[in-house]
């Protein structure tokens, strides 16, 4: 049973609509796909295995795999949709592996990962505090994290639908949060480990131009930028990415 923030259970459609059309390369790749491959470059050596949680369809390993053919890869989603949609994509691909796995359960405590990483979804969840536990018992030398960072949290509940209950409250909902950055990495100091914040790249124009002329489905417009600063509906998205590595 999902909880009621968890849209993408009741309609993973449209998200992966667009994934989806990467992996084919229908679209072109995400800006932080292109960090992201970057970000991997500066530490990847032969032989080491990644972790993708919250792999969506796999959108991520079509630009990883321009630059590492034969890297190991592991994707994890929580949704069987995104991952049946990935193994159907990735058919053909040895050294690409997915499975269903709840970012909030222990996912491979035994079997630790070179590199981690956790894109765009922390944001989703009603707390990142369990989600990087379980994201730094799985990895080995280091894991990336992008998510909203900034001097405040912010907890964004973004409506669906306008349905309420008698409090007010939306009946669905995503979450869009924003954690206090000191905060973030005070937890992460507490696990034992170090957290290197890193800005985000994009190309602003790139970003524009999909949320105007490609993304057309209300349900996923996807972000927009004013004043060179990516907004999701009403949020001002302080997007960060985290290098975590254990204490030396």
């Amino acid at each position: 049973m999902f909880d009621k923030w968890q849209q993408w259970d009741v309609n993973p459609i449209p998200e992966g609509r667009y994934n989806i059309k990467r992996v084919k390369g229908e679209l072109p790749e995400m800006e932080s796909t292109k960090q992201l491959v970057k970000l991997i470059a500066g530490i990847y050596q032969p032989n080491m295995k990644v972790l993708d949680v919250g792999c969506n369809v796999g959108h991520y390993l079509s630009g990883i795999r321009k630059k590492f053919p034969n890297l190991d890869y592991t994707g994890v989603d929580a949704y069987d949709y995104y991952i049946d949609s990935a193994q159907q994509a990735f058919a053909n691909d040895p050294l690409a592996k997915f499975a269903v796995k709840d970012i909030f359960k222990s996912l491979f405590p035994k079997n630790k990962f070179d590199i981690v990483y956790c894109c765009n979804v922390l944001l989703h969840l009603p707390d990142f505090r369990k989600p990087i536990t379980n994201l730094l018992e799985s990895t080995k030398k280091v894991c990336f994290v992008r998510t909203l960072l900034s001097d405040h949290t912010n907890i964004v509940k973004s409506p669906t639908e306008e349905e309420y209950d008698g409090d007010g409250n939306p009946l669905n909902y995503w979450y869009f949060n924003t954690w206090n950055k000191n905060y973030f990495i005070d937890f992460i100091e507490k696990l034992g480990w170090t957290t290197e914040l890193i800005p985000d790249e994009f190309d602003p124009t790139t970003i524009q131009k999909e949320f105007e002329n490609i993304k057309t489905d209300d349900a996923d417009k996807g972000t927009r930028v004013v004043n060179n600063i990516q907004v999701i509906e009403n949020v001002l998205c302080n997007w960060v990415w985290a290098k975590i590595t254990p204490h030396q």
